[in-house]
């Protein structure tokens, strides 16, 4: 065996084992037939996009599409269900904003002029391409919701850079740099799960357009209310930023998704606990800096115990989602089986 193709081999042990048991020799044979006499001059060993090639591949065979072994179809829907469902929730919360921004502004009651800030309007006129890249997601049109994400994603950075101007840069670094995660999970699952082989986001019932309309209707008219009764109680802000909804929402997910798995045993799945015990991780993460227990006024006390609330329910539905959806993944057949 010459050094080149043990290299190749090298290489392509990205790939799952069943696959290279039906395609190493094959796959070998045509890089090293394509290398021909220029492998002498360049070293021995593949390019980088040819070891690029192989890792896209591995990715695609490991979130299957149509076609794949049952195991790796089960990982890929539940990849393509983090997209689905973490652009759904940017959707409702670019929503609240547009709501909050309607009651801040004046265009709902009166104007609130303390809480006018220009970085409040660029965010909320920004969470238009969240909504613009879950609608292209649902209508089938993946690469233009890959690249609305991508700068929906971008504007998000921008925020976590604009915290080093700040004077307590370090609190909003947290806050703004967890917020970011809720947004840089989905992308990235958007980005692997949606490849060329996967298949079209189906139309369930939750995805209906009088379904969409009514959540988008109700999640700005939530946006209103929260301004106002962040006024007359500032403590409730810990049940309707952005983490506090996606505790809440992670929550209720969960345990629908518990339910339906007791007592529904024909509709088990492994997607939807292990696509929402991954969503839960990002949840977490920007729920906890909301923990401040050396707080001693009234207001920030009652935050961190809410805080602390939710954080605690999050990690532990997670932790139920994380065992029922290894269960359910399971009791499929292995690639070897199929």
């Amino acid at each position: 065996m010459s050094l080149l193709e043990e290299s190749y081999r090298r290489v392509l042990r990205l790939l799952p084992a069943s696959y290279r048991a039906r395609r190493e020799e094959e796959m070998v044979s045509a890089y090293l037939e394509s290398a021909g006499d220029v492998s002498d001059e360049v070293g021995p060993r593949p390019s980088w996009p040819e070891i690029a090639s192989v890792a896209a591949l591995s990715m695609r065979v490991r979130l299957g599409g149509a076609g794949a072994a049952p195991r790796f179809f089960a990982w890929g829907e539940t990849v393509r269900l983090v997209a689905l469902l973490g652009l759904f929730f940017q959707t409702v919360i670019s929503c609240v904003y547009f709501g909050g921004f309607l009651r801040t502004y004046g265009v709902v009651g009166a104007p609130i002029e303390e809480y006018g800030l220009p970085g409040s309007i660029i965010q909320t006129l920004a969470g238009g391409l969240w909504i613009a890249a879950f609608v292209t997601l649902v209508r089938g049109r993946v690469r233009a919701a890959k690249v609305l994400a991508l700068l929906a994603l971008a504007q998000q950075s921008f925020l976590i850079v604009a915290t080093f101007e700040d004077q307590y840069w370090w609190e909003l670094l947290l806050v703004r740099g967890s917020y970011a995660l809720l947004a840089l999970v989905p992308v990235l699952a958007l980005t692997a799960g949606f490849h060329r082989d996967a298949p079209q986001v189906r139309r369930t019932w939750w995805l209906a357009p009088r379904q969409l309309g009514a959540g988008i209707l109700l999640s700005a008219t939530l946006g209103v209310a929260a301004v106002e009764l962040n006024l007359r109680q500032p403590g409730s802000w810990a049940w309707l930023d952005e983490s506090g909804l996606a505790s809440l929402l992670i929550v209720i997910a969960g345990l629908t998704c518990v339910g339906v798995h007791w007592h529904s045993p024909a509709l088990r799945t492994p997607s939807w606990p292990l696509a929402l015990a991954i969503l839960a991780v990002p949840v977490l993460c920007a729920r906890l800096p909301g923990l401040n227990f050396g707080a001693v006024d009234s207001i920030t006390r009652t935050m961190t115990t809410v805080a602390l609330g939710q954080s605690v329910a999050v990690a532990l539905i997670g932790l139920i989602l994380v065992v029922l959806g290894a269960r359910a993944l399971r009791a499929i057949p292995g690639v070897a089986e199929c």
